[in-house]
């Protein structure tokens, strides 16, 4: 009974309060993960780890129902990718989302495809079988040049690839991705032809070749604890969004990313901030409390918030 209502004050959608240049967002235990913005609709999309549900967030702060497809458990990264009319959307179980399976929880792993416009699903491809002995929670993804998608494994040490046909593999594995707690996490793409990738618990970026995959390097720069979202301005500066510590950081390099520089961070209004993105200058960050989520003694709220931030 208490699903039924809760699903149904999703499905009519939810309208929120703008304070400011923050878009505060009410809607029950959404517990949001990911966010993409659409240049041509002017609107945010935002995923869910609870209700799996992916909305859609405008400046005014309404937030509707963008897809409602059975099959998303808990939704987290989101991609959209205008020139193709698609949105990209990881769908995994996390043991904790209201539609979970216990017999899928940490097996599931799929990307899915939404057209950009109406919501209807396009396609939806399975990562999980690539893996099928480990556990998977495919978290973060990033679009190259050519088409291809990179997508992270935060509790097996792998990053996989999926090119412009749908045809998935595992582009790369390094037992340096292990340990307890999430591993990798946020990707970005770099024009220059590599990738840029946060290991949560130990802090730390990697540069990757994408033409050559055993080509993992360690990018110096002080721990980043927590890091979880990455955005990139241009070649030289990245935004790393911390979890752990509440913070976002201003993260500059002079040398193609081999080295960086902590040169700013600030502290997000609510605890547990996920990732962002950049429109017209200006980073706008999820603050996700994704901790009361995985705390099965902590109170659910509705709360949510995408805060601004310039540096």
């Amino acid at each position: 009974m208490k699903r039924s209502a809760f699903t149904i004050g999703i499905l009519m959608g939810i309208s929120s309060l703008t304070f400011g240049q923050n878009i505060s967002i009410h809607a029950d235990r959404l517990y949001p993960e990911g966010t993409a913005y659409s240049k041509k609709q002017n609107v945010f999309f935002i995923s869910s780890v609870n209700i799996g549900q992916v909305g859609k967030l405008d400046f005014k702060g309404n937030y509707t129902p963008f897809t409602q497809d059975p099959d998303l458990i808990a939704s987290v990264g989101i991609l959209a990718d205008e020139k193709n009319n698609t949105l990209f959307v990881t769908n995994i179980d996390n043991g904790a989302a209201v539609k979970t399976n216990p017999a899928k929880a940490y097996k599931l792993s799929e990307v899915i495809g939404y057209d950009l416009k109406s919501g209807k699903r396009k396609f939806k491809i399975d990562l999980g079988k690539l893996n099928p002995d480990h556990p998977n929670f495919i978290n973060d993804l990033t679009l190259d040049n050519s088409g291809n998608l990179y997508v992270t494994n935060s509790i097996s040490p792998i990053i996989f690839r999926i090119d412009k046909d749908h045809h998935a593999s595992i582009f790369v594995q390094d037992k340096a991705w292990t340990g307890d707690g999430f591993n990798l996490n946020g990707i970005v793409y770099h024009p220059d032809g590599y990738l840029i990738v946060a290991q949560s618990n130990k802090g730390l970026l990697y540069k990757i070749n994408t033409k050559n995959p055993n080509d993992v390097k360690v990018i110096k720069v002080d721990e980043l604890k927590g890091a979880d979202g990455l955005i990139l301005n241009g070649k030289n500066e990245l935004v790393v969004v911390s979890n752990s510590s509440s913070r976002i950081f201003q993260v500059k390099s002079t040398d193609n990313w081999t080295t960086a520089s902590i040169i700013s961070s600030k502290e997000s209004i609510l605890p547990f901030p996920t990732t962002g993105v950049l429109v017209n200058g200006k980073y706008h960050v999820l603050n996700a409390k994704l901790s009361e989520l995985f705390d099965p003694k902590a109170p659910k709220t509705a709360d949510f918030l995408l805060q601004e931030i310039t540096f």
